[in-house]
């Protein structure tokens, strides 16, 4: 049985047979010519970098990502707490929800505040459009339990259902603001917009890349799903479908990002910044409450700063 999981770690401590999932595994060599191996080692309460240096490949087994391992090492602070591995070994017997991270959100509340969406919309295409794809029982809870991303924001299972909501409540605000925007196509977006990513990731013992989602990526994965889909329903209008697809593919807003093209339309526009708050909001909040009482976060290069811990806060938390 588990023991010692990522959240408890500390720089110091010393670690014996404990187990972790692998996520990445990559053979490198060092600015010395030494080979080394670089891991990144996940549990069901986070992520955490190892290396293995040449001196103690006799002691561990050569193993690949998605396999559970017991390993012994000491745990260091270089750039964040990492892990030197002097003892590594693939175990065949553990327990699967101690290794994968899980959303602590009501997953079942969650998607029913999108069937409820979906059932206000007057766009008959759409409706039916989004009807058709989430009748599947087996789509739909795929769809429930996957990750939205192999690291960086809502990286767990259940979080493209929690980040497709959260910018569906944010699309939702901003449409009272500005009444005359189109709430059907705006909403069928932010529904579909990450769509590609149930095809991009696999789930398992820890969150990992499809051979199809590196080749293509989510953007372009989910517009050809939901082309596909919509041309299953009669007299789909060939505009109405464009004007769908654009709002997936330019979600990411910029060219650099990876979306082929910039947001074209309002609703796009409302899509985009509504998916980059709920993305850098969770990036923040997962940082600042990550367990640690550190006045100052660790730098995060997807925030291009260190985060301060209001006590503030905390104390608001802790008298709630």
């Amino acid at each position: 049985m588990k023991s010692i999981f990522v959240k408890d770690l500390r720089k110091g401590d010393s670690i014996f047979d404990e187990t972790f999932a692998v996520k990445n595994y990559k053979k490198l060599l060092a600015k010395n010519k030494k080979p080394y191996i670089s891991l990144d080692l996940s549990d069901a309460t986070g992520d955490i970098r190892g290396k293995i240096w040449s001196d103690d490949f006799q002691n561990c087994e050569e193993v690949k990502i998605g396999d559970v391992v017991s390993i012994s090492g000491l745990i260091q602070d270089f750039n964040g707490l990492s892990m030197r591995i002097t003892k590594l070994n693939k175990v065949n017997e553990y327990e699967p929800d101690d290794y994968i991270i899980k959303s602590d959100k009501d997953l079942g509340s969650l998607f029913t505040e999108v069937s409820d969406t979906i059932k206000t919309l007057d766009n008959k295409y759409l409706k039916e459009l989004l009807e058709q794809i989430f009748k599947d029982k087996e789509f739909k809870e795929n769809y429930i339990k996957s990750a939205a991303a192999y690291t960086v924001h809502h990286s767990y299972s259940g979080g493209l259902l929690e980040h497709s909501v959260e910018v569906l409540h944010l699309s939702k605000t901003m449409a009272l603001r500005f009444p005359k925007v189109n709430k059907d196509i705006l909403f069928a977006g932010a529904i579909l917009h990450d769509i590609g990513k149930m095809f991009e990731y696999t789930l398992g013992t820890t969150i990992g890349f499809s051979k199809r989602g590196k080749l293509l990526g989510h953007i372009y994965i989910g517009a050809e799903f939901v082309k596909n889909k919509a041309t299953l329903i009669n007299d789909f209008p060939e505009e109405l479908l464009d004007e769908l697809m654009h709002l997936i593919i330019s979600h990411h807003g910029e060219i650099e990002f990876g979306s082929p093209v910039r947001p074209m339309t309002v609703e796009a526009i409302i899509l985009w910044v509504s998916d980059y708050a709920s993305t850098k909001v969770n990036i923040a909040y997962n940082s600042v409450h990550s367990g640690d009482r550190d006045e100052y976060t660790e730098y995060h290069r997807h925030l291009g700063t260190e985060l301060y811990r209001s006590p503030y806060s905390f104390d608001l938390n802790e008298e709630s």
